[in-house]
């Protein structure tokens, strides 16, 4: 009779537990057994701001001890997160705790600037993670880990803009410019166009790695004003050109075959690229513009000597009409 009493008596509720499930909306005295089943352990909302606080303590002491590249434009911290930017090639978000190390850098988020009109370049999925791998594997090892994240995604991105200047100049060979220009690739080998501008120093290997063994990104040089009775190669054409290469140094220079003048400012004309909006076509434009404007400049200051022509100051004017200018201030700028 005392068994059968004990097994009809009501249960114990556990009030307590209860209590703080509906004032808290959670319970925070499971057995630590049952913790463990979980995938991922999550803060509770009164634990982020603090946890958040001194990891972002954590992060900015790291970033003094490490040597920040001078071409990084940005580096700021928010939230436990660094975001580490070069204007116009690429912005990474980091924080610590690569494979559990908080000692070492760990890769968020990478995001690529250099683009075109139609917008910045979009890396695949899963070329980004095999990408942001290998980046930090090879950060966890060097002594400054981001010169090594500095100098893959600059490499990567010179290639890109390369690869972006010949494909639009073919597109434009092939199109309203196809009889107005001619162009081929520069390098140690003096390829042709026609072999394609796809070899970068940043390639992934078999493995999945980057290799940067062995490639030199080509140069490309675009004539213009093409010489009818010289029907050969860009290369022995006499006419003008743009030159537009990755240097030594991996900097992308722009540069004309001749000195010539920016007929808004006259002073030296800079054809440097803007690579989150990469445009052949206008720098090509330019580059006519800037042309016509120093060869008037020349044509002017020979009659100028003329003493049959130009007796005064004023007998050899170049005038420059207003529509004109309207025209080149869009493409120039």
């Amino acid at each position: 009779m005392h068994e059968g009493l004990q097994q009809a008596r009501a249960p114990i509720f556990d009030v307590s537990s209860a209590i703080e499930v509906i004032h808290t909306g959670s319970y925070r005295r499971l057995p630590k057994s049952v913790e463990e089943i979980g995938t991922q352990n999550t803060l509770f909302q009164d634990e982020r701001r603090p946890t958040l606080k001194k990891l972002s303590t954590l992060v900015r002491a790291k970033l003094l001890e490490t040597l920040v590249p001078k071409e990084m434009s940005e580096v700021s911290v928010t939230d436990g997160i660094a975001n580490v930017q070069v204007d116009g090639e690429f912005k990474v978000l980091l924080t610590l705790g690569y494979r559990g190390h908080f000692s070492l850098w760990r890769i968020l988020h990478i995001e690529l600037l250099v683009g075109e009109k139609t917008g910045p370049i979009k890396l695949e999925e899963t070329r980004r993670y095999v990408l942001g791998d290998d980046i930090e594997r090879r950060m966890a090892v060097a002594d400054n880990p981001l010169t090594i994240l500095y100098t893959i995604l600059h490499e990567l991105c010179i290639s890109f803009v390369m690869d972006t200047v010949i494909r639009q100049t073919n597109v434009l060979r092939q199109g309203r410019w196809k009889e107005a220009i001619k162009s081929e690739l520069v390098s140690d080998s003096h390829r042709s166009a026609g072999q394609g501008g796809n070899n970068a120093p940043t390639q992934l290997g078999q493995d999945g790695e980057l290799d940067s063994s062995g490639f030199r990104i080509p140069g490309l040089k675009v004539n213009y004003w093409l010489d009818e009775r010289n029907s050969g190669s860009a290369e022995s054409d006499s006419s003008p050109f743009i030159k537009v290469e990755a240097l030594q140094d991996m900097q992308i220079k722009c540069q004309h075959s001749s000195f010539v003048l920016d007929p808004l400012t006259d002073k030296e004309a800079d054809l440097s690229l803007d690579l989150s909006c990469i445009d052949v076509e206008a720098i090509i434009l330019k580059a006519i513009a800037c042309n016509r404007h120093t060869r008037l400049l020349e044509i002017q200051r020979e009659l100028k000597k003329n003493t049959r022509i130009s007796r005064s100051p004023t007998d050899v004017v170049l005038k420059r009409k207003e529509d004109h200018m309207d025209v080149l201030q869009k493409v120039l700028i």
